[in-house]
């Protein structure tokens, strides 16, 4: 017995996407519907995350939204359809964290915005090699307003299709990130400080 939603029975008035009404195969478009079924009616409990399914085609660099999030609208104050183009001009930069062989030092790879829209071709293929992703993203809206989102994302490949799926949550994490760049600052400061009373200390 299967789960999977068909795809007649979703409301044409609020579907956004490309796959159900596209030209592609029934597999796709079932796992596809029965994911939005599964969305809508998580967005509905008002979950504090903003959950999503975006989808590409393979080796290109356009992103659309198959579902977002009630959240996701209200945060990028926007339609649906509108979502993908208004994410990517907010971002401010892209980063991912890993942890060292000691599990104490943490390596930070930070990506601004000029260099993630030359790079996206290159992190989708290292995002589909590991089958998921998780980043932080800074976004700048209007009036200077920056937030913090965490992306956490499943990846899953439909190789007929030439499709890839990204079913995925992103919680808004911008005091935790305001107060580790506030503690970077302050140790950058520090350490000027301590270099420079050194050098004053060997000239005399």
């Amino acid at each position: 017995m299967t789960n999977d939603m068909p795809t007649d029975e979703l409301n044409p008035d609020n579907y956004y996407g490309k796959i159900l009404n596209g030209n592609y195969s029934e597999k796709l478009k079932k796992k596809v519907a029965d994911y939005i079924r599964r969305l809508h009616m998580l967005d509905e409990l008002d979950i504090p995350v903003i959950i999503y399914l975006a989808a590409w085609n393979k080796g290109e660099k356009t992103i659309w939204y198959e579902f977002v999030s009630r959240q996701f609208t209200e945060l990028m104050r926007c339609k649906p359809p509108e979502i993908s183009g208004a994410f990517r001009n907010s971002i401010i930069d892209r980063r991912e964290y890993s942890y060292k062989d000691d599990y104490i030092n943490i390596e930070k790879k930070v990506v601004d915005k000029q260099e993630l829209s030359g790079s996206r071709k290159k992190l989708r293929l290292e995002t589909r090699k590991k089958g998921n992703t998780e980043a932080i993203y800074k976004l700048l809206f209007e009036k200077g307003r920056a937030v913090w989102l965490k992306d956490q994302a499943f990846i899953e490949s439909f190789q007929q299709d030439r499709i890839y799926l990204s079913l995925g949550c992103m919680t808004i994490v911008s005091k935790e990130m305001e107060a580790a760049e506030e503690k970077e600052r302050v140790v950058e400061r520090l350490e000027s400080l301590l270099n420079e009373t050194g050098s004053r200390l060997f000239r005399k």
